[in-house]
């Protein structure tokens, strides 16, 4: 592989599907760069079973998820290229390898890429993809209608674009990663969508986006402070048909499995 990439998982180290979340990024290969972030008691043992990868501390327990991975960008320094992270109850999708690859072999590859995120339950069954924009140039018309057009798995940044960023803002609690990437499309960074799954993401009750009211409350404070004013009502409408009418399958495969139920309340864990 020409180009370092980054993997950061954030763990307590108690994760039942850890093991399943260390297989997805070890497919890859050796030349990639796996770091574990856990609490400080929590890294012997991750050390001990996992020596392949690195382990180092989070920022302790007022930090959450966000805190540990910038806990872990810190640590490791600017030996890498290209970033990603994957949740220790989530995994890298069969096809992030190939979408890496065809990546890094454009000459001028755009700083952030997405892909398909496949549904998986408590078993690692699946049960459809997350409703997903296409088309980069649409991603803030959707965002402007409260609907989040992509989930954060598989995606991919450059080292220009996390240093640029800098960091995650911890003033969210279940948005940060959205913040993320939303600052990224705010600044004129460039997207690629890749036709490929990318990432799965578990939906299990109990799990922090669960908490609805929270994620539509940081949600909206997100797209007001990156976005600007939100184009014309037949534009949204447009955009918000489109979405409708490419997600269609994924309506209805999700219908078949958990009925009528919003993407809101599936990735909640209401399956």
């Amino acid at each position: 592989m020409k180009d370092t990439l980054l993997v950061l998982t954030p763990t307590l180290g108690r994760s039942a599907f850890l093991e399943e979340t260390r297989a997805s990024v070890a497919s890859l290969g050796p030349d990639v760069l796996h770091v574990m972030v856990c609490p400080l008691n929590r890294i012997a043992d991750l050390r001990l079973r996992y020596p392949e990868c690195r382990v180092v501390a989070d920022a302790g327990p007022a930090g959450g998820i966000y805190g540990a991975l910038n806990a872990g960008l810190t640590a490791v320094g600017e030996d890498w290229d290209w970033f990603t992270y994957i949740n220790d109850d989530d995994t890298l999708g069969p096809d992030f390898g190939t979408m890496l690859r065809a990546h890094l072999h454009q000459t001028t590859p755009e700083d952030v890429t997405y892909g398909n995120v496949r549904l998986i339950d408590e078993s690692s069954e699946p049960f459809g993809y997350v409703t997903t924009e296409r088309n980069p140039r649409y991603l803030p018309h959707i965002l402007h209608q409260h609907i989040s057009p992509l989930n954060q798995q598989g995606m991919l940044f450059s080292r220009r674009v996390v240093a640029e960023l800098g960091g995650f803002d911890l003033r969210y609690k279940l948005c940060a990663d959205l913040d993320f990437w939303v600052r990224a499309c705010a600044a004129g960074r460039e997207f690629r969508y890749y036709p490929l799954e990318v990432g799965q993401f578990r939906v299990r009750p109990g799990q922090l986006s669960g908490d609805v009211g929270l994620t539509r409350l940081e949600f909206s404070e997100v797209v007001r402070r990156n976005l600007a004013s939100p184009p014309g009502i037949n534009e949204l409408r447009f955009a918000r048909l489109r979405y409708r009418w490419q997600n269609l399958p994924r309506y209805l495969t999700r219908l078949r499995r958990v009925g009528w139920r919003t993407s809101e309340e599936v990735l909640s864990g209401g399956t």
